[in-house]
């Protein structure tokens, strides 16, 4: 059998410089993915649904086709034994799927545009949610197992950096050209050519030895083989808990500062690039702490923290500046902090000949979880859309007490969390943590990047 790719010391010289060339595409590759979805995605693309006559149900049919394709992550399973690679299936999806967006410049002049857009939007989905499992897989091999967290610290910060101004760019578009056929296929094409050359970079970057079966196992079988792993089975059953939670409390919080704070939505666009742009700034700082002390403590310090973050949403008075330093937090300990901690757990306690099953199982169950969370919520706040009263400043409307019922359900699963065994980890006082990865590791890592750079120019 081959030797493990993501282990360093069992790698000859030629192998190591594939793996450095390939993790350097990555970040290449990703700044270009992230690129693509600030054009195309969130309010623009709702917007373009809107533009093409799309009734209010098929808006909320539009909202509900992410989650539900990033459900059927588990479809790889089915047929992942017969793959001689992991790049023979995400290439040709992705290439196609990103590639494509630049068809949605044409349906606003085809009959039944409207249709072919949702047809394209679906397979979109769909592409992302069965190649998700197996590029993970991928980048599990890939990714010394000592350093997960150091590059994928610098590879987020490096698409913070990215992501930002995208956004923006895609505004200016809009705004100078006009929500119309001109402004949409402006930024539509601008995103398919970014999709092209995204898929070229897929096409050339090296993916190590893919560890195959004789035979599919099946997802039931699967479910069974990991369960018996502990720190799998613990995290993919508190994630359950946690993923309907927020599920629960997260949908409407736009919406309430909308309808209810009544903020602009250049203010709530502001709102979101504060947290994304003080994420950014930490994404190295969670990395390169769980790679010295490991990443199961900070990932429940930080699920706790998110567990209060619902709660003071719930409480949120008319106030720029309340929110303002909420989306700070945000940015500390979800953007950066729970979202990919997550993530780097599992990468670190997947089993080595189960990591495509891991992925997909733990992708799916949270995503379901996470569906039938907003699905719930959507029907008490339809159903108690007269609901309301005054507490001192505050109106609790059905919005503010899906946000309360959300914080009760969240800190239920983080003490489950809390008292689960996730593997070892070395623990450290927080403020302690602050001061040594400001000092160690943010500013040499700064320095590094910067050679890097240079090296690839």
């Amino acid at each position: 059998m081959d030797p493990e790719p993501s282990n360093p010391s069992q790698t000859n010289d030629n192998d190591k410089e594939k793996i450095n060339l390939a993790l350097r595409i990555s970040i290449f590759e990703g700044t270009l993915a992230v690129f693509i979805n600030q054009l195309f995605g969130g309010v623009y693309l709702t917007g373009y649904f809107l533009w093409m006559g799309a009734s209010p149900f098929l808006i909320g049919l539009f909202g509900s086709i992410p989650s539900l394709a990033s459900a059927l992550q588990i479809l790889p399973l089915l047929f992942a034994h017969r793959l001689n690679s992991r790049k023979q299936l995400i290439v040709p999806l992705m290439w196609i799927a990103r590639t494509g967006i630049a068809t949605f410049a044409l349906f606003p002049i085809l009959k039944g545009g409207l249709f072919l857009s949702y047809a394209m939007y679906m397979y979109i989905q769909i592409a992302g949610a069965i190649s998700s499992p197996l590029w993970q897989s991928w980048m599990a091999d890939l990714v010394p197992k000592h350093s997960i967290g150091s590059y994928f610290g610098l590879r987020n910060f490096v698409l913070g950096v990215v992501q930002i101004p995208a956004m923006f760019i895609a505004g200016i578009v809009l705004d100078a050209l006009g929500e119309n056929t001109k402004g949409f296929s402006v930024l539509f094409l601008l995103a398919g050519l970014a999709g092209f050359l995204n898929g070229y970079l897929l096409k050339i970057q090296h993916e190590p030895v893919y560890r195959i079966r004789e035979s599919s196992i099946g997802p039931v079988t699967s479910f069974k083989l990991l369960m018996h792993n502990k720190q799998f089975k613990n995290l993919m059953l508190s994630f359950a808990i946690w993923y309907f939670a927020v599920g629960f409390g997260s949908v409407y919080i736009n919406v309430m500062l909308l309808k209810e704070i009544q903020f602009s939505y250049l203010q709530v666009s502001i709102l979101n690039a504060v947290a994304m742009f003080i994420g950014t700034l930490f994404q190295p700082f969670w990395g390169k702490a769980g790679d010295k002390y490991g990443f199961q403590n900070f990932l429940k310090m930080c699920i706790w923290v998110q567990a209060f973050l619902i709660l003071f949403w719930g409480l949120t008075p008319k106030s720029f500046l309340y929110v303002f330093l909420l989306q700070i937090f945000i940015g500390i300990f979800v953007t950066a902090g729970s979202s990919q901690l997550i993530f780097y757990t599992l990468m670190y306690i997947a089993p080595a000949d189960l990591r495509t099953e891991a992925f997909s199982i733990f992708n799916s169950f949270s995503n379901i979880a996470l569906t039938l969370g907003s699905l719930i919520s959507g029907i008490i706040v339809s159903s108690l859309s007269n609901f309301g009263f005054k507490v001192f400043y505050l109106n609790v409307t059905s919005i503010r007490l899906t946000m309360f019922i959300s914080f009760c359900l969240r800190i239920l699963a983080a003490y489950t969390m809390s008292k689960a065994d996730l593997g070892s980890a070395r623990k450290v006082p927080f403020f302690e943590l602050v001061r040594e990865s400001f000092t160690t590791a943010i500013i040499p890592w700064m320095r590094s990047w910067t050679n890097i750079w240079r090296k690839s120019k």
